[in-house]
Parts: structure tokens; sequence; C-alpha cells
């Protein structure tokens, strides 16, 4: 027999009184978000029970024992908090990484060369070596004091 008993009222703008057992983690979730002001979105795959007692705990760090204890992550958007399994987030990092990655490849390489006045160029060349992407290269030529700066342009355009 699941039974629920739940006493939980604000003790302060920051701590929080909580006695579950057996509460479902969506409704915990809720719960939590109603406390912090927030909307929330929950996984389909987020379930399972919450035991738990608290007295005078920061609302943020009990939802965040809560979620580490259930595998589980937050992120929040403005005032919307999304509630997610670690493993769905890892795999949209790197789903994330692997568009962008195609993108960047996907973009000309273009080059420029840069004639300088007032600095050395292999002193220039590698300042810029570490602000190209992965597919760029710099080459100082000395003799004419000149960077020759090969990369894709607009590599921003691909980190969205």
């Amino acid at each position: 027999m699941t039974s629920l008993l739940l006493t939980a009222f604000l003790v302060s703008p920051q701590l929080i009184r909580l006695d579950a057992r057996d509460m479902d983690l969506g409704d915990f979730l809720r719960f939590m978000a109603n406390v912090a002001g927030m909307n929330v979105v929950i996984h389909p795959a987020v379930q399972g029970k919450v035991h738990l007692t608290v007295k005078e705990a920061q609302w943020e760090q009990v939802l965040d024992v809560v979620l580490k204890t259930h595998g589980l992550a937050k992120e929040v958007e403005g005032n919307i908090m999304r509630v997610v399994p670690i493993a769905v987030l890892e795999a949209e990092a790197k789903q994330k990484a692997a568009t962008a990655a195609a993108c960047l490849n996907a973009l000309p390489l273009q080059t420029h060369t840069y004639f300088l006045n007032y600095a050395k160029a292999e002193d220039i060349a590698a300042i810029i070596s570490r602000w190209l992407s992965p597919r760029g290269s710099v080459v100082a030529y000395p003799a004419r004091n000149a960077v020759i700066v090969r990369d894709v342009e607009n590599a921003e355009q691909c980190s969205h």
C-alpha cells in the first residue's frame, strides 16, 4: 500500500520543510516548481518515488539532491525548468556537437594575408592561432612581416 504523507510549507523565502513518503517524483517536481515560482517540463522517462524529510533546507538544494539520487538533471531557461534523465542531456549535447562540427566542415576555407607595421609576424601568428577553428591555420611570413590566415569565415554561425 502506498501512502503519501506531505506536510510542507515555506519557513522563509529560501527554506522549506517537507515530509514525503512514497511521493510520486512528478508530483515532487511540480511542488518544487511551485515553491520556486517556476514552470516545469518533465521528460516522459522521469518516474519514481520520493522519500524524504527535510527541515529548514534550501529548496534548490533539496531539488538538486533528489535529481542526483534519481539520475536526473535540470535545465533552467528564464522561468521554465526542464527535468530530464542525465543520459538524455548527454545525448543532446553529443548531437549538438556533431551538428556544429558538420556545419563547420561544410563551410569553405578563406585565405587572408595581413601585412603588419608595428608587430612581428611570428608574435602575431601565435596569438591568432588561439582563435582559429580546428580547420584553420596561420603562417608567419617574416620576409614581408605578414601573416597568412586560412580558416572558415563566420564559424560562429555553427555554434547555435
